[in-house]
């Protein structure tokens, strides 16, 4: 678990909501400039990095993002659909600082990605989230092969999630180059979605659970 939650409660709060109120100077600056300025309204593209890092420990305490390990999350999950996303830079900051860039680190987030997974399937199991939910995320997770095999289907992005990733490509170069070891641009236009249900993803646990397994025993030599 990601070492700021594990603060008792009150600090939590108390911290996340100086956090997001300095989070929002910025865009209200931005916002007030643009009236008389329309050119000012292009820093958002600037902002929006530390608007997520600004405001992922809020959400986190409202229940916006579930986490399901410290670098998967599910952004406005209900019992119909989860939206499963890696961390925010506000989880690399405090989770993912003590590995080095590169291929370890790059471990570590599949190892985190498969024992998110691997939770959710025990939630589903345990009737604490329908069968019957659907279960979408980025395949920037693991290539398209690997998540064929663990059940997923592969679906083309709608236009509104191809925009995101855009708007948030400053987060997604910093956090995939420092995941490759080397400055690295992540192909955001080549972006897909892949989907199960929560009956196949129970059907897919054991290639699951071995793929964990073996990344944890090759991570660990």
């Amino acid at each position: 678990m990601n070492d700021f939650y594990k603060q008792p409660k009150t600090l939590q709060w108390i911290e996340s909501i100086l956090l997001l109120s300095f989070g929002f100077l910025p865009a209200i600056a931005i916002s007030e400039k643009g009236h008389s300025q329309p050119l000012f309204y292009l820093l958002f593209i600037i902002y929006v990095p530390v608007g997520q890092f600004a405001f992922t420990p809020f959400f986190k305490l409202i229940g916006v993002y579930r986490y399901y390990s410290p670098m998967l999350l599910g952004y406005m999950s209900n019992n119909r659909q989860i939206d499963l996303h890696s961390g925010s830079s506000f989880d690399y900051l405090y989770v993912m600082r003590v590995y080095k860039s590169g291929i370890e680190m790059r471990n570590r987030l599949l190892i985190y990605h498969l024992e998110g997974l691997i939770n959710l399937i025990q939630l589903i199991e345990n009737k604490s989230i329908p069968e019957t939910v659907n279960i979408v995320g980025t395949s920037y997770f693991f290539n398209s092969r690997t998540l064929h095999k663990m059940g997923f289907e592969i679906i083309n992005p709608s236009l509104f999630y191809r925009l995101n990733l855009f708007v948030n490509f400053i987060d997604l170069i910093w956090m995939y180059s420092l995941s490759q070891g080397k400055l690295s641009i992540p192909k955001v236009w080549n972006a897909k979605k892949a989907r199960i249900t929560g009956v196949k993803l129970i059907e897919s646990k054991k290639r699951i659970e071995e793929l964990y397994n073996k990344m944890k025993i090759n991570t660990t030599i």
